[in-house]
This record gives C-alpha cells, sequence and structure tokens, in this order.
C-alpha cells in the first residue's frame, strides 16, 4: 500500500503542527513516502523530494492505481459524482494534478480518487498543452497572471516564485526540482547579462549575494514574469515602466532549460 495526497493540495509543514512554517505543498494524488509518524503528522518526502510533515487527514492509503494517468491542464477543475456540470463536487483539482483515467463516455473522463471513490471531470480540462518550447513557456506562464503569491505553493491556487517555474515548465512535459536554487543548480548557463536573454530563459537573483533566492521566466526585451506579490510582469530595463530596480540590483545571471 503506498501514501497518496487525497485533497486539491496540502501543505507540508516544517514541523509536525499547522503552527509552522509551510514549505511546499503536495497535490492531489502525489505519492508520499512515509518516514514515521507523530500524532496525526506524517513525516514524507514529496515526489519532488522534499522532506516535511503533512496532516493525515490529507492522505489516503491505497495501492497504486494502474489505470492510465493524465494531466489536468485546466487551471482549475471541479470534479463531480455524476457527468453533469450541476452534480456535488467531490474536489477540485489545479493544473498539473495527474489523474487516473477509469473510462471516458460522451464528453467525460471517469477518474479514480485516491480515497478510491470515483468522479467525473470533463474532457476539456485534459486538453493537450503546447509543446516543449520557449513560446509554448510564455503561453503557459501567462495564464497564471494575476495568481496571488503564496510561500511554499506550487498550485494554480497560488504560487512561490520557484513553484511558479516548476508548474509551467511540468504543464510542458518538463520535471524540475523545487526551489530557485536548485533549478540554477539544474539549468545551463547563457550569460551573466540580462540583455543577453531570449523568451523563455530564465533569471536568476540573490538579495544577499551568497544564496540564489528568486527566479523569474524571462520574455524578451529584459522583461520578465515572476510571482511576487502575484504572478506579474517586470523589468530590468531602466527607461520600462515596469522596471524594477531592486532585481537589477540582486541579478545574478541568465540559465534556460532550453
Amino acid at each position: 500500500m503506498q501514501y497518496f495526497v487525497n485533497v486539491t493540495f496540502a501543505n507540508i509543514y516544517r514541523k509536525p503542527t499547522f503552527h509552522c512554517e509551510v514549505d511546499t505543498q503536495a497535490v492531489l494524488w502525489e505519492e508520499l513516502q512515509v518516514e514515521e509518524k507523530i500524532e496525526s503528522f506524517y513525516r514524507v518526502q514529496t515526489e519532488d523530494h522534499y522532506e516535511g510533515w503533512i496532516n493525515e487527514h490529507q492522505v489516503a492509503v491505497c495501492h497504486r492505481p494502474q489505470e492510465e494517468r493524465r494531466m489536468v491542464t485546466a487551471l482549475a477543475q471541479k470534479v463531480y459524482n455524476a457527468p453533469d456540470a450541476s452534480a456535488e463536487v467531490m474536489r477540485t483539482v489545479g493544473a498539473g494534478s495527474t489523474l487516473p483515467i477509469v473510462q471516458e463516455k460522451n464528453g467525460w473522463y471517469e477518474v479514480l480518487l485516491p480515497d478510491e471513490k470515483r468522479g467525473f471531470v470533463p474532457n476539456e480540462a485534459f486538453a493537450p498543452p503546447p509543446g516543449f518550447s520557449r513560446d509554448g513557456l510564455l503561453q503557459i506562464a501567462r495564464r497564471f497572471l494575476g495568481v496571488t503569491y503564496v510561500w511554499g505553493g506550487k498550485t494554480p491556487f497560488g504560487l512561490d516564485c520557484s513553484g511558479f517555474v516548476q508548474l509551467s515548465l511540468k504543464l510542458l512535459g518538463k520535471n524540475v526540482r523545487r526551489d530557485a536554487w536548485m533549478q540554477f543548480e539544474d539549468s545551463h548557463p547563457v550569460s551573466k547579462s540580462p540583455k543577453d536573454a531570449r523568451a523563455g530563459d530564465l533569471y536568476f537573483f540573490s538579495e544577499n549575494g551568497d544564496k540564489i533566492t528568486h527566479v523569474a521566466i524571462t520574455m524578451g526585451g529584459q522583461k520578465f514574469i515572476h510571482a511576487r506579490g502575484m504572478v506579474r510582469i517586470n523589468s530590468l530595463k531602466e527607461d520600462d515602466p515596469e522596471f524594477t530596480p531592486d532585481l537589477l540590483h540582486d541579478f545574478v545571471e541568465v540559465r534556460t532549460f532550453f
């Protein structure tokens, strides 16, 4: 038997209590490696290798599903208890979650949930994303404009800077590690000048010059899209109305996954 997230998303805490810092999140059907349990919290490792604590009431224990899994690409989609948009809602699922498909019929997918219940999702929630390309990444990234910044967030319901980059790339079929400094380590160097970035590259920043603390997706012309307060567009070009002088000061390097 395996452990899976049984809710839309679950916070992963630094300690076995709700009254502490959230480090990251895990999403519906994400598999968890359980290391220990203290009272109502499991110490787990997530699929992207983050360790922390999750409350037991957000977890289901079941066999790993054998059904084909498909990734939700709609930003937010309700799961119904019948193939009808007026039916009772069982869950809400966000882009990037993968659901086991039982069958398809009349424009609906019947899906399996971790608590072994079955629900229904309209076919359009699984619309194919753009191909893995620079333009495709910008198409995906723009869909998150206006989403609130949430520390530790990696879903369309709230994103931090590296969660935004991770989810945008995931929707293109590219899995990357969770934190900005990890993404810096794993990406390919391009330039020390922000002017050399092509659309789809990444800008990396450091507040103290010691550790990477922020990441953004470049759009060309020194514009970039990132999660800071909310997902928004800013610029490193001084004559641009969206110029952010503090981030120009903190700029470290252009890197890329292309």
